[in-house]
């Protein structure tokens, strides 16, 4: 089963970022996600961010 690297674009800076949010491709298709925070690694920005703005990669290394 594939697992997905769980990523946002940062609604200051516009760099994109990892969530650390790892999860199976059905969980994320299932999952809600309503206000959740993160802070930006490139600019500090702290904002929230809802299922619509996740941005999703396949997390290669868990399929080795």
């Amino acid at each position: 089963m594939a697992r997905l690297i769980v990523l946002v674009r940062c609604d200051a800076c516009g760099r994109e970022f990892d969530t650390g949010i790892r999860m199976a491709t059905r969980n994320f298709a299932k999952a809600t996600f309503a206000a959740n925070y993160h802070a930006c690694p490139h600019c500090g920005h702290r904002g929230t961010y809802t299922k619509e703005a996740y941005l999703t990669r396949e997390d290669r290394a868990s399929n080795v």
